[in-house]
């Protein structure tokens, strides 16, 4: 059943609209929704949306719309129950294509183009959107436009799943156990204490993520990554451009990917950890990997391993130096090449094989891992921990 709903007083089973006195400068107007479902998918344009623990086995969630323009009747909100509910906030962009958004910051402005609905929420969301394909949105910071947005809160039940699709504004999650996809176009993105599988996704803004058990998404088209003290199958950090830092975790498969930003890694337990950039240094310290792939355009590499598997590590830099720490029980089969910089041994007992001034073949221990280190031009140096 799909329910629309505009701001003013009303009551009936299963939601509840509260009007808050004051209608004039800066009033809120604030709706609560209960679903019982399994799954929630929350549709917003413009505000904030935090996401807590629900106390029992329902959604509670709460709109809050705000700003200067705030009337009753100026934003929508529709919803549809069942097993998959969803709740989307209407603004009335078939009336005004300008919104103000302080917390965007005063000099900020951000677009939002509506594209076919169709592959995101079915055939609801696009009768919920009719018409709007192709329609320009504009927000702003300060300046022309309508001053109106909708903060959202959402307490999540235990074990379920939730989906949060906002355009311009903050999102974040703390002390939850439940499954969650955190999505924003502009804004940053946090989550803290996750019980679940998280994807933490934005356009245009920084994802933190802190004590998750779970596997982890964390995608930005601008903007840095912080990932720490995370444990599950796979955890992915991609960013466009900014910096990437992960801290603490422990995966089958650790990727990393930048295409423009450094790379900061430190206490990683991993079967593979593969990190690439176009160009930024990579910095990995107490690395326990089975096997490893890092690889950047322009930066130089550190890697220190304090476990050693029979995998293959491979490292390549097109422009930078290489620095490979290995545990001194480590088994390994090492080339080195570089065009221009010259290649150092500085691990003591390891046999060498072949040595000149820009390429050496190593063995330590029995030989088991394949080692490849290829720097365009930089020095190589392999050492023990």
């Amino acid at each position: 059943m799909t329910t629309l709903m505009r701001m003013r007083p009303v009551r009936r089973a299963g939601l509840v609209l509260v009007l808050l006195a004051g209608l004039g400068t800066g009033a809120a107007l604030a709706q609560d929704y209960s679903f019982d479902s399994d799954e929630l998918t929350v549709h917003n344009m413009i505000g904030r949306v935090v996401v807590t623990q629900a106390a029992g086995d329902r959604f509670e969630v709460r709109v809050d719309v705000r700003g200067q323009d705030a009337e009753q009747g100026l934003v929508e909100m529709v919803t549809e129950e069942g097993r998959k509910a969803r709740l989307a906030v209407k603004f009335p962009i078939d009336q005004e294509d300008d919104y103000v958004y302080p917390e965007l910051g005063r000099n900020s402005k951000t677009t939002i183009t509506y594209e076919d609905q169709g592959n995101h929420g079915g055939s609801w969301l696009k009768k919920v959107f009719a018409g709007m394909t192709g329609k320009r949105v504009t927000v702003r910071g300060h300046g022309r436009g309508l001053e109106v947005w909708a903060d959202i809160t959402v307490a999540v039940p235990r074990g379920s799943s939730l989906t949060v699709e906002n355009r311009v504004g903050a999102v974040s999650a703390a002390e939850v156990e439940a499954d969650l996809v955190l999505d924003t176009g502009s804004g940053s993105v946090d989550a803290a204490n996750i019980t679940g599988d998280l994807v933490a996704d934005t356009g245009s803004g920084s994802v933190t993520i802190a004590g998750v058990r779970g596997e982890v998404l964390a995608d930005t088209g601008s903007g840095s990554v912080e990932i720490r003290d995370a444990v599950g199958a796979e955890i992915k950090a991609d960013t466009g451009s900014g910096s990437v830092v992960v801290e603490d975790l422990e995966a089958e498969t650790v990727l990393i990917d930048t295409g423009s930003g450094s790379v900061r890694a430190e206490q990683v337990v991993c079967c593979k950890l593969t990190i690439d950039t176009g160009s930024g240094g990579v910095k990995a310290r107490g690395i326990a990997a089975d096997a490893a792939l890092i690889d950047t355009g322009s930066g130089s590499v550190v890697l220190q391993l304090d476990r050693m598997g029979g995998g293959e590590y491979k490292i390549d830099t097109g422009s930078g130096s290489i620095d490979l720490v290995l545990p001194g029980d480590a088994s390994a089969r090492i080339t080195a090449d570089t065009s221009s910089g010259g290649v150092h041994n500085e691990f003591d007992g390891a046999e060498v094989g072949h040595m000149d001034r820009d390429e050496m073949e190593l063995v330590v221990g029995g030989g088991e891992a394949r080692v490849i280190l290829d720097a365009g031009s930089g020095s190589i140096t392999v050492s023990k921990r």
